[in-house]
């Protein structure tokens, strides 16, 4: 998998609700537990927690600690660099989304346009 592959943050419902404790994500992240409360604690990652307090991973998560694993691993980024970083990703995430909203928006008003204009040229070939 790629970085560009980790940037997809397109979420279903399933994906936000907590499933991997926290020895389960630590695990399939390959890093020390530690390390995962450490990034809790900075706010890089909010795992959502039971009713006794144990930090529960989504899927969604996971693709984030895999961003911070590695540009912390392979570009030497320290935490608050990883936080800026996250920050533009949210942003720019959202820029897509409204852009894609807008395209989509503008096709089916063009689409409408078009079909309007075929109508009123069918209209002036039925009348010749």
């Amino acid at each position: 998998m790629n970085f560009d592959d980790d940037l997809k943050l397109n979420r279903t419902e399933g994906d936000i609700v907590g499933v991997y404790i926290i020895s389960v994500a630590a695990r399939l992240m390959e890093m020390h537990p530690q390390t995962l409360r450490k990034y809790d604690r900075a706010g890089l990652v909010s795992p959502s927690r039971t009713v006794g307090m144990l930090r529960l991973y989504s899927d969604a998560d996971l693709i984030k600690l895999r961003i911070i694993k590695r540009l912390v691993e392979n570009y030497g980024i320290n935490l608050a660099g990883v936080s800026l970083i996250l920050d533009l990703i949210e942003i720019l995430t959202k820029i897509l989304q409204h852009t894609e909203e807008q395209n989509e928006i503008n096709w089916i008003e063009k689409n409408d346009k078009i079909e309007k204009m075929i109508n009123m040229a069918l209209k002036e070939i039925s009348y010749i």
